[in-house]
């Protein structure tokens, strides 16, 4: 032993080089290869195909929002409205700030119950002590808290350091549905920071409908399903965000229809915010942002597909999110 630790330090200057040399390698690629797998396995964990298979399978609303494009468009700033009660008393006892923290959600919305799976940054000690300081309880991971209804139970837990699954549902272990992934989803998922993806079913059930957008959405009662995205403008030389629709029908007729029925109804919206405007009556802004929104539609129609854009404005997405 003593003869082989002294050929080692006594070896040629130019073989202790390569010897340097191949350490610092393998230190390399060791290094390299750990931020490989990491990288790899969050880009894996929220890839939305993997994300949504997580969720309960049924006839469900989805939406996806990614906070950071919404953040580094600007479209996410302070709201001059005066904060909710119970998102001020939320803020107040976790520290949470969907604006600052918040990076993405993707959620599901159905009979059963309502999912989220939301990326952000999340002071876990803080959260369980504010569900407990709420009257509800934590038990290794899951933390669960009593609604606002009997029927609501709101669930809770860690995906990740980086990830939350949520549920609101009358299951009180709800939020557990999420901790597996399912069969991989392999149908289109939109490309766009914001899309909605909403079941024919849903829009054919009157009191699902919002009452400022009813007379918009009643005509699309027909499509088996509406995507609706929101992004940057896709026309050449455009700029600002702006939503776009896309309605697949049973049959071609169904899809010229519906194209008709949407027309006719933004000309309708406009004549009536017209009516409304001249007699100055008083509305909630958000719901005069979301009319102004969808007078300015224009829609074409292709075979068995309908499709439609809207401008955007920024004051409606303040108008929506103001209080919160």
């Amino acid at each position: 032993m003593y003869v082989s630790v002294w050929k080692v330090v006594h070896l040629p200057p130019a073989r202790l080089r390569v010897s340097a040399f191949a350490c610092l390698g393998i230190a390399l690629l060791a290094i390299g290869g750990g931020v490989w797998w990491r990288v790899h396995a969050t880009r894996t964990f929220f890839d939305q195909r993997v994300l949504l298979s997580r969720f309960p399978v049924e006839d469900a609303l989805v939406m996806s929002v990614d906070f950071g494009v919404l953040r580094r468009a600007g479209l996410t700033g302070d709201s001059k409205a005066p904060l909710e009660p119970e998102y001020r008393q939320f803020l107040e006892g976790t520290g949470f700030d969907y604006k600052r923290d918040l990076d993405s959600v993707t959620a599901s919305f159905s009979r059963s119950g309502t999912y989220f799976i939301a990326r952000g940054r999340f002071n876990w000690s803080q959260l369980r002590a504010y569900a407990v300081r709420q009257g509800g309880s934590c038990y290794e991971d899951l933390c669960r808290v009593q609604g606002s209804r009997p029927e609501r139970h709101i669930s809770f837990l860690p995906l990740r350091r980086d990830a939350i699954a949520l549920a609101v549902s009358g299951n009180d272990l709800a939020a557990t549905l999420l901790q597996k992934t399912g069969q991989r989803v392999t149908g289109p998922i939109p490309d766009a920071p914001v899309w909605l993806s909403v079941p024919g079913s849903e829009l054919r059930q009157q009191d699902a409908l919002p009452p400022g957008m009813h007379l918009m959405l009643s005509a699309l009662t027909s499509a088996d399903r509406v995507i609706i995205t929101l992004g940057p403008a896709q026309a050449t030389g455009a700029a600002g965000m702006e939503a776009h629709l896309e309605a697949t029908c049973r049959t071609r007729d169904d899809a010229r229809i519906l194209a008709s029925q949407l027309r006719t109804t933004t000309s309708l919206l406009k004549q009536a915010l017209a009516r409304g405007q001249s007699a100055g009556s008083d509305s909630t802004p958000g719901n005069d942002e979301v009319a102004m929104l969808l007078t300015g539609g224009r829609f074409d129609q292709q075979d068995r597909r309908v499709t439609g854009w809207w401008p955007v404005r920024k004051s409606l997405i303040d108008a929506l999110t103001a209080g919160i």
